[in-house]
């Protein structure tokens, strides 16, 4: 592994962590200052009332005396007015001074003593937050003692009303009264300065504090930001190199993408144009990349393209350009070969190599590719060109059966239009009725009885005409066209057999093809019960016919999708057996109910042998399993007398019956049904 204990920290490789630290430096100290500001403006607010505090004490006082000279009830409210000032304040810090004080308390207290609304939870969260600071002590020791004596102000004005309202009022009384509260007016003016003087105190020692941080936050900004500007200008030519290599590369591989790709061919063309030498272009594509993406998933695909990028590279000589230009498709410019030969010596090993297994998550995966190749200056004298002739040839190789190479040939392009004509065409098949279903019958070989058929679907092109099923499912498959078209296929073969069954041609059973496609698709059940339900079939009638590739290309995800399928009643059958994994765990495992040995092991019967052995076994082992065993592609007596002997429970093929259309095949089914009744009534 490689050692990274030598890489830069964090904040030296990436100037973005400076400008972090720069921010969070400045966010810092604009909340000092916000709270600081707050901080002077609740001293300002406490100033403020301090100042409404003395004016309301003061004016409650003049009141107070002109109501023992007038005894003027006018006077009497007037003092009200004004010592309910302090006495709001007197109420608020009393609450204040409680464990958990009531905030809505607190505002009413401080709103009475003529405090703006604005101010009081500033107030209030200095008095709580400070109040052990040595001059907000003073500053509340003050409070606290201007508070008891406007409590004996109130008492003397409360009395004093008493002594003018008494019907024989006293003289004496009234003025004894009057001398107090001059006493008590006398000793509240040095409380007040008292208040004021910590107060002012408080404000000088705030405002010098954050001077000072100001101060020394200057220089420290001064110098974190030129050491972030010198950053930014060392990690520009990095990040520059980022952008170039981000504009240029593939970001899943690492490889070059097109752009690059271009450039590199037409500075090889260039070289190669002066020095007159051959210069190829291999254009690579994975063969049913989209099966393995649409049934694993795009995570698994994205490692099997890595896996892919890096065994290229591993093949590659120096010099060569491997770019990745999308999707599964890869280019290999090879530069430099003397001959033909040469170059197909290449591709060959590429073929070969790619051919082992790629190790995806816990299982292997087999993966093959189809190369076209074109060569400069025979098949194109520019870049677009060129990469047009090898797409072209990549086609070819894909219609020769996939896994191989095959080189430019100007008439490989009449092929090529005719493909995308013939795609153009299937995307409308469906939407226009174009698509019909053949129907083989699978015949019981103890009895010669039709028991079942299978549906086979064909396309009656309008100018075509009957277009061969290898010519258009191949790409239905690679255009996602498969999935709606096995969806008719399904309602379609459902519904006919039903037709059947109503017509009393026997309880047939009707075998449908599921495309890899469709059982990777998380809507397959409920799509399917809709079918089955419409069509009013017996879901044992139904068997879905499955390849061993699909089955084992999913792993334990399959286990489920069949229990589900099973769940539902319809039949399970592994089509082409022998062709694919051939395992023998997945059997045991599976729910499954029939398998149809592939008609390449029946082909050469009786003649080899070694195909003989293996369809014994194959019938064996299925039987030993309780498995029901189909034979495909019976084209002759002695292949069906050798599956007799071998006790195969059924078969299909042309020396049986080909496939049929609907209307022929239930006329098969008639002749079938009348053999049937007839058995049925010889006596036992």
């Amino acid at each position: 592994m490689e050692n990274n204990t030598d890489s830069p920290a964090p904040w030296r490789s990436s100037p973005f962590a400076i400008v972090w630290m720069f921010a969070a430096i400045v966010l810092c100290l604009m909340m000092l200052a916000s709270f600081s500001f707050g901080l002077l403006s609740s001293m300002r607010a406490y100033v403020g009332g301090e100042s409404l505090w003395s004016k309301a004490q003061k004016d409650a006082v003049f009141h107070l005396q002109n109501y023992a000279s007038t005894r003027s009830p006018h006077e009497l409210s007037q003092f009200r007015a004004e010592i309910a000032v302090p006495l709001g304040d007197h109420e608020a810090r009393t609450e204040m001074d409680k464990p958990n004080p009531d905030i809505r308390k607190v505002r009413q207290g401080f709103v009475r003593g003529g405090n703006h609304i604005d101010d009081v939870d500033g107030m209030f969260n200095l008095y709580r937050r400070f109040r052990w600071v040595s001059f907000m002590q003073r500053a509340i020791g003050a409070w606290k003692a201007g508070d008891r004596y406007i409590v004996q102000l109130d008492d003397a004005a409360t009395q004093l009303q008493r002594a003018i309202e008494l019907p024989a009022s006293s003289p004496a009384q009234i003025e004894s009264l009057l001398v107090e509260i001059s006493l008590i007016n006398e000793k509240l003016t040095p409380i007040e300065n008292q208040f004021v003087d910590a107060l002012s105190e408080a404000s000088r020692a705030t405002y010098q504090w954050l001077q000072a941080i100001m101060l020394a936050a200057t220089p420290a900004l001064l110098i974190l930001g030129i050491a972030l500007s010198m950053r930014i200008l060392q990690q520009r030519r990095r990040a520059d190199n980022r952008v170039q290599h981000i504009a240029f590369h593939d970001d899943l591989t690492s490889l070059p993408n097109r752009l690059m790709l271009i450039q590199r061919l037409d500075q090889a063309l260039s070289r190669h144009r002066r020095a007159g030498s051959h210069l190829a272009i291999l254009f690579i594509d994975l063969d049913r990349f989209k099966v393995i993406n649409d049934s694993l998933g795009h995570e698994v695909g994205d490692e099997l393209l890595r896996q892919v990028a890096d065994r290229l590279r591993t093949q590659s000589r120096e010099g060569d350009t491997v770019a990745r230009i999308g999707g599964d498709e890869f280019v290999v410019i090879i530069e430099n070969r003397e001959n033909l030969q040469d170059i197909s010596a290449c591709a060959r090993r590429l073929v070969e190599q790619f051919s082992a297994p790629y190790l995806l998550g816990n299982k292997d995966c087999h993966v093959t590719l189809s190369i076209g190749i074109s060569v400069f200056p025979s098949d194109g004298s520019d870049s677009q060109a060129l990469l047009k002739a090898a797409d072209v040839a990549m086609y070819r190789a894909k219609q020769m059966g996939r896994n191989n190479y095959q080189y430019y040939l100007p008439t490989m392009n009449v092929h090529t239009v005719e493909r995308l004509e013939l795609e153009s065409d299937l995307s409308h098949a469906l939407e226009r009725g174009e698509f019909l279903l053949h129907y083989q019958p699978q015949v019981q070989i103890k009895t010669g009885m039709i028991t079942g058929t299978e549906a086979l679907l064909r396309w009656n092109h309008p100018l075509r005409g009957l277009v061969p099923p290898l010519d258009f499912i191949p790409l239905a498959e690679e255009t996602g066209l498969i999935v709606p078209i096995g969806e008719w296929v399904l309602a379609t073969a459902c519904a006919q057999n039903k037709l059947w069954q109503d017509q009393r041609l026997t309880k047939l059973g009707i075998a449908v093809n599921l495309s890899a496609r469709q059982f990777a698709d998380s809507q397959l059940l409920p799509k399917l019960t809709d079918i089955i339900h419409a069509s009013g079939i017996d879901p044992s009638s139904l068997e879905l016919e499955i390849t061993e590739s699909v089955v084992m290309s999913h792993g334990e995800c399959a286990v489920a999708v069949l229990e589900q399928l099973k769940s539902i009643g319809v039949k399970i059958a592994i089509d082409d057996f022998g062709t694919g994994y051939s395992s023998l765990s997945y059997l045991k495992r599976f729910p499954i109910d029939s398998i149809k040995v592939d008609r390449t092991f029946i082909h050469d019967i009786p003649a080899d042998s070694g195909d003989m052995k293996i369809a014994h076994a194959i019938i064996a082992m299925a039987h030993a399993l309780r498995l029901k065993v189909v034979a495909e592609g019976v084209e002759n007596a002695e292949q069906l007398k050798f599956l007799r002997v071998q006790r195969c429970d059924a078969a299909q093929g042309y020396f049986l019956y080909p496939p049929l259309p609907a209307g022929e095949v239930a006329d098969v089914l008639k002749i079938n049904q009348r053999h049937l009744d007839a058995r049925s009534r010889v006596p036992a």
